[in-house]
């Protein structure tokens, strides 16, 4: 037996915890909860506040992980996804999130961009310890600074290109003029889709405009969870091609979840996360184009 499915079994053979680590669970939670009704506003106007003696390097990183943890609980049953997780996102990379199912890559790609919390750790991005924030502070946080792109595109049926991506671009906190609707949509190659509704587009320029829209809302980050999922090799390579392009042309950060290692050959930056830990970084200093990378 390999290692790789050594150490995939393993994953799967994990079992719940109880007894005295579940009441240590409990209370770090209750701990977690009172922090966060002290700290949430002030994190959300800008001040540093830390549970791990960190002090996040903002002007180098964009994202900062500090012994992240992450459990669930099934009756008396503490299940860990998360296990300590400490890294670094640089600001203005393209970055691959690699993993087998049930690694804990999906967990780590909904806590770094505010739609869950950690149970225990700091998450800083931008500066803001995201652990600390409450639901209606990380709602205001995700609408400012980040944007999401989906294997299921989520389009609005009755609005045409346009107007979908308008839609994001009324939740812009900032405005900027180098960044127009109509620029979005030169940038996917989709100028002249622009008044077509979601029903007469295929699949990979419903995906596209779907990007419009997330990037309308100008955003620090864009994530995209197995983002050419539902594609076939032609569109999803033309989808690559477009985020690679935007983060070249924009300096957005692009934080990609995939179960396909073919694609970690466009990012600078790999991180393999296995058994709710990160198992390995690399860095590729001359990542392919998407029309490069082997597909099959």
């Amino acid at each position: 037996m390999s290692k790789k499915e050594t150490n995939i079994k393993k994953e799967v053979k994990d079992k719940p915890v109880k007894g005295e680590a579940l009441k240590q669970f409990k209370k770090d939670l209750k701990d977690q909860k009172n922090l966060t009704k002290i700290n949430s506003k002030k994190i959300l106007k800008g001040e540093v506040v830390t549970t791990e003696n960190h002090k996040p390097n903002t002007e180098d990183n964009i994202i900062e992980l500090v012994n992240v943890q992450k459990s669930y609980i099934t009756g008396e049953l503490e299940t860990k996804v998360l296990k300590g997780v400490n890294i670094s996102f640089k600001k203005g990379d393209f970055i691959v999130i690699l993993g087998p199912s049930g690694s804990g890559k999906t967990t780590l790609l909904n806590i770094i961009s505010g739609l869950d919390k950690t149970s225990k750790g700091d998450v800083f991005v931008l500066g803001h310890n995201l652990s600390l924030l409450k639901d209606s502070d990380l709602t205001k946080f995700r609408r400012d600074h980040v944007a999401f792109i989906f294997q299921q595109y989520n389009l609005l049926t009755n609005l045409t290109a346009k107007e979908n991506a308008e839609v994001g671009e009324n939740l812009a906190k900032v405005k900027n003029d180098k960044m127009t609707i109509e620029d979005i949509f030169e940038t996917i190659g989709m100028k002249e889709q622009m008044n077509k509704y979601p029903h007469q587009m295929s699949g990979g320029q419903q995906q596209r405009v779907s990007i419009a829209r997330a990037l309308s809302k100008q955003p620090s980050i864009l994530f995209g969870d197995e983002p050419t999922g539902a594609l076939d090799e032609e569109m999803g390579r033309k989808v690559l091609e477009i985020l690679v392009d935007v983060n070249k042309k924009y300096k957005t950060t692009i934080i990609v979840v995939t179960h396909n290692p073919n694609i970690a050959d466009i990012a600078n930056t790999v991180i393999h996360v296995r058994n709710g830990l990160i198992d390995e970084v690399k860095n590729n200093k001359n990542p392919k184009s998407p029309s490069e990378i082997d597909w099959s």
